[in-house]
């Protein structure tokens, strides 16, 4: 397997996550010039916030340090694909790359069954995507998490 230190950090990200008993989700945005300016996780829990998915925590982020709503010179790097919501706000952002890991067959914008950008050609025209790296990694931390939490379930919904 190729090596990508951008993954990888984004993956960190997700296992920052888990701790924190959020859904392994991580994600980086950086610069062209090769400078981090944001890296995230989810924090809906931890947020109370159903919008507050890796991918949109980075952007708001990127977006606040660079003091700019366009992103046209920024990857970001995310571990799982991202869903419609975060695809909105990707294209919104204008992100020059996306780099996904494992594929969301239930929920990912691209390749869910309910996706509204599956047939769109062009739509995301300024946003060039990628997908499918460090599937076996990412899809082994996502199998724990959800195998401990169904083995900690207690009939809380946290």
């Amino acid at each position: 397997m190729i090596k990508d230190k951008n993954m990888e950090l984004a993956i960190k990200e997700a296992k920052k996550a888990a701790l924190r008993d959020e859904i392994p989700i991580g994600a980086i945005i950086k610069e062209d010039s090769g400078k981090v300016i944001a890296k995230e996780s989810n924090k809906i829990i931890e947020l109370c916030d159903p919008t507050a998915h890796a991918e949109i925590n980075a952007i708001r982020i990127a977006c606040t340090v660079r003091e700019d709503l366009y992103l046209s010179d920024c990857t970001m790097y995310v571990t799982l694909e991202p869903c419609s919501m975060c695809l909105g706000a990707i294209i919104n952002s204008r992100l020059k790359k996306l780099v996904y890991g494992l594929p969301s067959p239930k929920y990912g914008a691209f390749s869910s069954n309910h996706s509204t950008f599956k047939n769109t050609e062009g739509l995301i025209k300024n946003t060039e995507v990628y997908g499918g790296f460090y599937q076996s990694e990412i899809s082994l931390i996502m199998r724990e998490f959800f195998e401990d939490k169904r083995t900690r379930f207690d009939g809380n919904r946290h």
